[in-house]
């Protein structure tokens, strides 16, 4: 997944949330499921977009550059963490 936490300055937030873009397709719906998750990096600051579609260019950016990294030793070394049996 990738994750932007914080303000959404693009749509003027009050509160500080977390959006999540899960990136893996699942053949079933998995509502009401127990969803475990660990963020195990950083890829940017957040910052308020021209347009709609530079954000979406932004988060799809973002899905490549986190894809690349989940292929590195350290991280395919999170995926066997009992954390997530």
């Amino acid at each position: 997944m990738v994750v932007s936490i914080g303000w959404n300055p693009c749509y003027k937030n009050m509160n500080k949330s977390m959006e999540t873009c899960i990136m893996h397709t699942f053949k079933e719906d998995f509502y009401k499921e127990i969803l475990k998750v660990a963020i195990v990096g950083y890829l940017r600051p957040e910052k308020k977009f021209d347009s709609l579609e530079s954000l979406i260019s932004a988060i799809q950016g973002d899905i490549e550059e986190t894809t690349k990294r989940l292929d590195l030793p350290e991280h395919l070394k999170i995926k066997e963490d009992n954390f997530f049996q």
